[in-house]
């Protein structure tokens, strides 16, 4: 019975044990180091010089980055018949044998970035030419020229995906992608192309993504890839960008020439499919107004075949293209001191539109020029002194975002946020606007913007606005959570009563220097605390019993902090503070202790806290021994007062005592002559 029950024992804990192994994926290693995870085998830092053969002969996915593999012989993978995912990254890799992935059948994806592939390419070409199925391939940060990527890339018919970031090619021609029709995404990011062959890209009829960004292009004319669903041009010297004037569909959704030199806005196709249009960071301006329509165009000569002919573009006429499915724009950081009539109500569904950094003194609101259908809109740092917008207008309806901040504005139509009713993100920063309140004259104030009963109203930035708050209530009806009032000057907090229970955000940097009580016991919601930069001599004592995740009192005069137990409510809920630039007493620091030695606190600017003794300011972190034992005698108490004056008080105890008896006779006889009386007898 015995050894029944040892034998069911075995079974149970055998299969205990198949199913935890199946439970983690069958994680086990090999004897060369080699984690193995289902049919994955995962041998990175393992200093290997060759390719492991004591692995299952069964794995799909082997990946051998991060060692000193330098050469794939023929024999090297012949046991791995299964192997799908090859990855050589960050080797010394410059040698593969003819017949290196014969035995790979399967290989579709091979990833040999960081090599040393240029020394020896043409070797390294003909072992790519063995494997005959593969689909990705990643040949980044390999120092390889137009020369070579031309011969290493001669057999691979059945790429789809090419990787050729961080190279040194400079020139595309027509024979360097050539064969290569399967190929949908092609990356070509960092190196150093300045020319691009008419012909490049014909070949490529499934290309679907191209990526160019961060090379050296000067101008894309004559864009005629059709097919293309994306191309990224950022971070080029792109001057001009003109596609070709032909009557075809284009099937480009995105386009990002953001952080190039475009003077005018570019001439897209006139039938594409661009839902993402991205230009920011250049120095694009429209010039109708400036200049007479048909008084300025330009030639562009085109060669091609041969051959050669002239367009003629007026740069400054109608947009032509078709902006109808654009919903993500971004004209940020160009010089636009205007935009052409109906140029954005021709964008029906754009629900994202940036137009900060650029030249706008007006801007329309209307719905003859805003679409419906925005959520989003930057008009931050501009030169805005009027914004325009209908009565009972209902085109921003959706708009939830709107920031408006580092303008000219100060008259604004009072009621012009009431029309938003999605509203809840609103930034009007370093404006000189006025608030309205219930208080409030509208005869004396008629352009003061009135934010009460906007219920959908969550975040709200106001620094900077000269603003003087008071006992105005001018948040009624609101739902605010996050509130910046810096850089004004706060009377008081009552203005605050409307949203006190709902804020979870506060900023009340330099602001409350004309505040004489600070009581944020009400605050019951705060997490986020910012009241740096406002003189403080005192730590408000209220701030001890609210639960705050953030607080920041940077740059006041603080000379200490109220800590006396790591049990107080802010200091168990404080996960980031800022202290520097206060005045902190050198020999009153156990709220430092007690802060630093909590390890769910942050201090980011820990090694700039500074603390004053004798009139000297000196790091915290570096406090020297001396002053720690000056501090130690100063904060001593009244036990080490008594120390300290037992010796003075039995020295002075002991002079009377030698006094007394150094006179004693004299004093006696003095004494008696004086007062000398008949006694009785």
């Amino acid at each position: 019975m015995a050894i029944v029950s040892f034998w069911c024992l075995l079974i149970y804990m055998s299969i205990l044990l198949h199913w935890r192994n199946i439970a983690d994926g069958a994680k086990h290693f090999s004897q060369s180091g080699c984690q193995l995870v289902s049919k994955a085998a995962n041998c990175r830092y393992l200093q290997l010089t060759s390719i492991p053969q004591d692995l299952p002969s069964d794995i799909q996915e082997l990946l051998v980055d991060h060692n000193s593999v330098k050469s794939l012989d023929d024999d090297t993978l012949q046991r791995y018949h299964n192997l799908n995912n090859l990855s050589l990254r960050s080797n010394s890799l410059c040698h593969i044998d003819l017949n290196a992935f014969r035995h790979t059948s399967k290989l579709e994806s091979l990833s040999l970035q960081d090599n040393t592939i240029f020394s020896k390419y043409t070797l390294v070409s003909s072992g790519l030419s063995s494997a005959s199925s593969l689909r990705w391939l990643d040949l980044s940060r390999n120092a390889l020229n137009e020369d070579m990527v031309i011969t290493l890339l001669s057999n691979l018919t059945s790429l789809e995906y090419l990787n050729l970031d961080h190279n040194v090619i400079m020139r595309l021609d027509r024979f360097t992608f050539e064969g290569l029709r399967n190929l949908k995404e092609l990356s070509l990011q960092w190196n150093y192309i300045y020319e691009i062959g008419i012909e490049t890209f014909d070949s490529l009829v499934n290309l679907k993504t191209l990526n160019l960004a961060f090379n050296l292009l000067p101008c894309i004319v004559d864009f005629s890839l059709m097919q293309l669903q994306m191309l990224n041009l950022s971070y080029n010297h792109i001057e001009w960008f003109f596609s070709r004037e032909v009557d075809v569909d284009f099937q480009l959704q995105k386009l990002d020439i953001s952080h190039n030199h475009l003077l005018f806005f570019p001439f897209l196709p006139k039938s594409h499919h661009l839902h993402t249009l991205l230009l920011s960071d250049n120095k694009m301006r429209f010039y109708s107004k400036h200049f007479d329509e048909y008084s300025s165009s330009a030639d562009f000569l085109i060669f091609k075949n041969n051959g050669s002919n002239i367009t003629t573009v007026y740069l400054w006429g109608d947009i032509l293209s078709d902006f109808s499915a654009l919903s993500v724009v971004d004209f940020s950081r160009n010089q636009f001191d205007y935009l052409p009539d109906n140029f954005l109500a021709a964008m029906s569904s754009m629900s994202y539109l940036k137009l900060n950094w650029n030249c706008l003194e007006t801007f329309d609101l209307s719905s003859k020029q805003i679409t419906s259908n925005l959520h989003f809109l930057d008009l931050s740092n501009n030169r805005l002194s009027r914004l325009s917008l209908e009565e009972s207008s209902s085109s921003l309806q959706q708009l939830s975002y709107f920031n408006l901040s580092q303008n000219e504005l100060q008259d604004l139509p009072g009621k012009i946020f009431h029309t938003m009713n999605s509203l809840s993100n609103l930034d009007l920063s370093n404006n000189h606007i006025s608030l309205c309140s219930s208080s409030t004259n509208m005869v004396d104030y008629p352009n003061c913007v009135d934010l009460r009963n906007i219920p959908s109203l969550q975040h709200l930035r106001l620094s900077g606005c000269g603003l003087k708050l008071g006992k105005q209530f001018i948040f009624h009806g609101t739902t605010l959570t996050y509130l910046d009032v810096s850089d004004n000057q706060l009377m008081s907090l009552d203005f605050l009563q409307d949203t006190v229970k709902m804020l979870k955000s506060l900023s009340l940097r330099n602001s409350l220097h004309f505040v004489s009580n600070i009581d944020f016991s009400e605050f019951k919601s705060l997490t986020s605390l910012d009241i740096s930069e406002n003189n403080l001599t005192t730590f408000p004592m209220s701030l001890m019993d609210l639960t705050l995740q953030f607080l920041d009192v940077h740059k006041n005069k603080l000379t200490s902090i109220p800590v006396s137990s790591s049990y107080q409510p802010l200091i168990r809920s404080l996960i980031t503070t800022y202290l520097s630039g206060n005045s902190f007493d050198c020999c009153k620091l156990s709220w430092y202790e007690t802060l630093t030695t909590s390890k769910s606190i942050n201090i980011p600017d820990l090694k700039q806290i500074t603390c004053n003794f004798t009139n000297n300011y000196m790091f915290v972190q570096d406090l020297p021994e001396s002053v720690i034992h000056s501090c130690h005698w100063r904060n001593g108490g009244t036990l080490l007062s008594l120390v300290l004056s037992l010796p003075i008080c039995l020295t002075l105890l002991v002079a009377f005592i030698l006094l007394f008896l150094l006179f004693k006779k004299p004093l006696l006889k003095m004494f008696k002559k004086h007062f000398r009386t008949s006694s009785s007898y």
